[in-house]
């Protein structure tokens, strides 16, 4: 469990991140400023409810501030043990790709490799964020909101993914991108 200090920093940055006053954050948990200020400042420990109006109003997990972290610098994913993961896109399809970082809870950085047959798609849902895709092999269509872009080998994109996007291999052989994503702690590949 992290100390009252480390629990004070963590809420802090998620409203330095979100751009929000302490009064802001205070109005939206329905609690006050000054008893905020002291949770940031590590001066009192919050109660469980307390962390849960905060973690709403700054639209966390409450389990975001509490949650241990390892105290390792730095995690390495060997190539023969990363994870395989399959999830739905907007639109149900199934899709599959390969993470590339670890399964840090507490990580805003996502790094995963997509392989596409020819014709395949994925609709990826407006979240809080940004992203760089790099095409490493084929060639793709991008789609940001009503914006359609053609990546092809060694091209890349990058945009906020606030109106969520689309990739489809329009090339006549399988086809990959590099997705690195920085995006909202609750959200998670």
């Amino acid at each position: 469990m992290p100390s009252k200090h480390e629990v004070g920093q963590r809420v802090r940055l998620a409203r330095f991140r979100r751009d929000m006053t302490l009064k802001e954050v205070a109005a939206r948990a329905g609690m006050s400023a000054t008893h905020i200020s002291e949770i940031e400042r590590g001066r009192t420990s919050p109660t469980i409810g307390a962390l849960q109006r905060i973690a709403k109003a700054l639209d966390e997990r409450p389990a975001r501030f509490v949650e241990e972290r390892s105290t390792n610098g730095a995690t390495v994913v060997r190539s023969d043990q990363r994870d395989r993961m399959l999830t739905c896109d907007c639109d149900g399809c199934t899709v599959s790709f390969q993470r590339l970082t670890g399964a840090s809870p507490w990580s805003t950085t996502h790094v995963a490799k997509l392989t596409a047959a020819p014709g395949e798609t994925c609709s990826l849902p407006a979240v809080g964020g940004e992203v760089v895709i790099l095409c490493t092999i084929g060639m793709f269509r991008i789609t940001v909101g009503d914006e359609s872009h053609v990546l092809r080998d060694g091209d890349t994109i990058h945009f906020p993914t606030d109106r969520g996007y689309s990739t489809e291999n329009i090339g006549e052989e399988k086809a990959e991108l590099l997705v690195v994503a920085t995006m909202d702690s609750r959200i998670s590949w």
